[in-house]
C-alpha cells in the first residue's frame, strides 16, 4: 500500500536540499514530486546565460529568491574574447523585474551591467539584500547610485573584480549594509565616507589603499574606523602605502579573518598588522 505525504511536509524536506543536482534528481521521481520541487526552489543558478531563456527558467521556477549567472566564458579574463561578444544581462533583468518581485539576491559573473539594468534592479525589488559582480563591465557609479539611493535593505554589494567607470560617488546611505567588497578602482580618499555611510559593516574589501601622504586623509580614515564597531573582516588593499595601515588599528582587535593576498605590504609591516589582530581565526598572505 503505497503512502502520500502532504505537499507542506515534502516542501520542508526539499528546503533541507542546497545542491541543484540533488534538486534536480528529486524533481524527476515522478510528476507531485516534480511540481512541488518547481514551486518551492527559491535559488537558481544559471553556468551560461545563452543555454536558456529567461522565459523557460521563469516558468520552471515561479517563486524564486536569488538568482546566480555567469555569461562570458572563463577565458574572458585573460582578454581572449572579442569586445561586443555578449554577456548582456539586460534581458534576463527585464524578464525577471516582472516575474520574480520578491527577488533577494542577483550574482553575476563576467556580464555586461549597465546603469539601467542597476536602476531597474534597484526600483523592481522592495527587499532586495545581495549583489555581486564578479568581473562585469558597462555600468558606472550613477547605476551604483540607484542601488544605494532605492535598495534600503541592501546588505552586501561586491564589486571586487568589476570594471566601472567614477561619474560620481553615491552619496546616499545604506544603514543596513553588512558586506562592502569594493575593487581597485576606489581611491583611499573616498573610502572613509563609503565607510561612514554603512554604520553597521561586517566585511569590508577595501579599493587602492595608497594616497600621497597626507594628514587630513590619514585622520579621516582613522574617525571612519573608530566608528566601525561591528568589523570583522578586513581584505583587499591594492598597492599598500603603509603610512596609512595605523588608521585600521582601532579595528584589529575585533577581526577575525584577514586577506592581504592582493596586497602589496612588505614583511616589516605586515607584521606589525597581524600583531594588532589579536582573535584572528584566518589570514591570507
Amino acid at each position: 500500500m503505497a503512502y502520500s505525504f502532504p505537499e507542506e511536509v515534502l516542501e520542508h524536506v526539499f528546503s533541507f536540499l542546497s545542491s541543484d543536482k540533488d534538486r534536480n534528481s528529486v524533481s524527476l521521481v515522478c510528476k507531485s514530486w516534480y511540481e512541488i520541487e518547481r514551486w518551492c526552489r527559491r535559488r537558481i543558478f544559471v553556468g551560461n546565460c545563452y543555454a536558456v531563456s529567461p522565459g523557460i527558467v521563469i516558468r520552471r521556477f515561479p517563486e524564486v529568491r536569488a538568482v546566480e549567472m555567469k555569461g562570458k566564458p572563463h577565458f574572458a579574463d585573460f582578454n581572449l574574447v572579442p569586445e561586443g561578444w555578449g554577456g548582456y544581462v539586460y534581458p534576463w533583468i527585464a524578464a525577471m523585474s516582472a516575474a520574480y518581485p520578491l527577488l533577494e539576491e542577483i550574482k553575476l559573473k563576467r556580464m555586461v551591467v549597465t546603469d539601467e539594468c542597476l536602476e531597474l534592479i534597484s526600483k523592481s525589488f522592495k527587499n532586495f539584500k545581495v549583489l555581486v559582480l564578479s568581473s562585469c563591465e558597462g555600468f558606472t557609479t550613477d547605476g551604483l547610485a540607484s542601488i544605494a539611493a532605492n535598495c534600503r535593505h541592501l546588505r552586501e554589494l561586491d564589486l571586487r573584480e568589476s570594471e566601472f567607470l567614477r561619474l560620481g560617488a553615491p552619496g546616499c546611505p545604506v544603514p543596513n549594509l553588512r558586506t562592502l567588497r569594493l575593487n581597485r578602482a576606489v581611491p583611499l580618499e573616498k573610502l572613509a565616507n563609503l565607510i561612514r555611510r554603512a554604520p553597521k559593516l561586517v566585511e569590508l574589501g577595501t579599493g587602492a589603499y595608497s594616497a600621497e601622504i597626507r594628514s587630513d586623509i590619514l585622520l579621516n580614515l582613522t574617525e571612519a574606523f573608530s566608528a566601525c564597531k561591528q568589523l570583522k573582516g578586513l581584505s583587499g588593499f591594492w598597492d599598500v602605502v603603509p603610512a596609512y595601515l595605523p588608521a585600521m588599528y582601532s579595528v584589529c582587535s575585533g577581526i577575525t579573518s584577514l586577506n592581504l593576498s592582493y596586497a602589496t605590504i612588505q614583511s616589516f609591516d605586515l607584521v606589525k598588522l597581524v600583531t594588532q589582530c589579536r582573535n584572528l581565526q584566518r589570514l591570507w598572505v
